[in-house]
């Protein structure tokens, strides 16, 4: 015998506004939504169910995605409400497909242009921050001319005669660009204990320094950090 469940299927096309990514901008979809009830006889509400268990888990799906991203919801949709689910509560099985997905043009090009400016502002960020961990990479090596003739050297390994001089040329340069003498200051005494020949204590500070500046949320000393314990471990 057939399951009398399959046998009664109701089904109805319903529009609704669903929330996006980008509050409180809508989707404006419409479902098809189908329902049973292996209960007999099924609630005289069976579709109203059905849509409001279909409607709670689209509004689940459609708050992930931007308003430029309605084509993709639309696909989404049809894949997420294809099985047969239970409305939470109720006897009834429900499941839906979805038609269409609705944005005002307008409102898509205003999240659009702002997602731009978004992606911009992101890349200048970076690039500022890059060059501010850079130029401050630079500092530190033109105030250690042992550790800036390294890195010359590096590059220049077939030139062991010009050592002496480019050497000679970085001690100057400390000279020049070494900060005039300051009061001691925690941050002084961190620098001492850093700059110790013992490779056990830089890294033992180094490892405190991080986690101290990760519980208060301080990112962009742990990465600066990093960057140093990177080129003192290259030297």
């Amino acid at each position: 015998m057939p399951d009398k469940g399959d046998d009664m299927v109701t089904s109805g096309e319903v529009t609704m506004s669903l929330p996006s990514a980008d509050k409180p901008l809508p989707f404006h979809v419409t479902l098809v939504v189908e329902a049973k009830c292996p209960e007999d006889p099924p609630p005289p509400a069976l579709l109203d169910i059905a849509n409001e268990g279909v409607a709670r888990r689209a509004e689940r799906l459609s708050g992930q995605y931007a308003l430029t991203a309605a084509d993709r919801l639309r696909g989404a949709l049809s894949t997420a409400l294809n099985g047969w689910h239970h409305v939470p509560g109720t006897g009834v099985l429900a499941r839906g497909h979805c038609t269409s997905v609705d944005v005002d043009a307008e409102l898509v090009a205003a999240v659009a242009a702002r997602e731009e400016a978004d992606r911009r502002w992101f890349a200048a960020s970076w690039q500022d921050e890059r060059r501010a961990q850079q130029a401050e990479q630079m500092r530190s090596r033109l105030l250690d001319p042992l550790r800036a003739t390294a890195w010359w050297f590096l590059d220049h390994q077939a030139e062991p005669e010009r050592l002496e001089d480019v050497a000679r040329a970085f001690d100057k340069a400390r000279e020049v660009l070494a900060p005039k003498d300051t009061p001691d200051s925690p941050g002084r005494l961190v620098d001492d204990m850093l700059a110790a020949h013992d490779p056990a204590v830089r890294t033992s500070l180094a490892r405190y320094l991080e986690r101290f500046f990760a519980e208060y949320s301080r990112e962009d000393l742990v990465i600066r950090l990093k960057h140093w314990q990177e080129d003192n471990e290259e030297l």
